[in-house]
């Protein structure tokens, strides 16, 4: 199995495990052998998800304590590349349904050189690496 990158991009569905419980013991793990980054829209999607879909507002310091872990990057300063990611979105194999909607996690990986930790499968054919949690949780043991 390859190594994870020493930079790791955290998208919103891995953010609202954690702060649900699921994955908040290997968000911490990871923290400690990796840098994690995100972007701001990121964090607010998991706000959004947890406060208005998961009707759990009491869990928003939660995402404010794991928030802490995180480089978080705003998505201003990825436009330079976005047209392109959004592009590189469209024609990816398994999401040829046109959604461009985590364009900026994308521009975030090709920025640093980063793999993506994600439940999606958007990001196949876009040039990064992606993770499951227990797939990183068995490339980061070897670090």
């Amino acid at each position: 199995m390859r190594r994870p990158s020493t930079t790791v991009v955290i998208d919103a569905a891995i953010l609202v495990a954690a702060v649900r419980g699921r994955s908040s013991g290997a968000l911490l793990s990871a923290a400690e052998k990796v840098i994690l980054v995100t972007t701001d829209r990121v964090v607010q999607e998991a706000r959004r998800r947890i406060a208005l879909g998961l009707l759990r507002p009491d869990l928003l310091n939660v995402l404010d304590d794991l928030a802490e872990l995180l480089t978080i990057v705003p998505v201003a300063s990825l436009e330079p590349v976005m047209a392109r990611c959004e592009e590189t979105l469209r024609d990816a194999v398994p999401s040829r349904n046109g959604s461009v909607r985590d364009a900026h996690v994308l521009a975030l990986a090709w920025s640093v050189e980063a793999d993506v930790w994600t439940t999606d499968r958007d990001f196949a054919g876009t040039g990064v690496a992606t993770w499951s949690t227990p797939n990183l949780m068995r490339g980061l043991s070897e670090i």
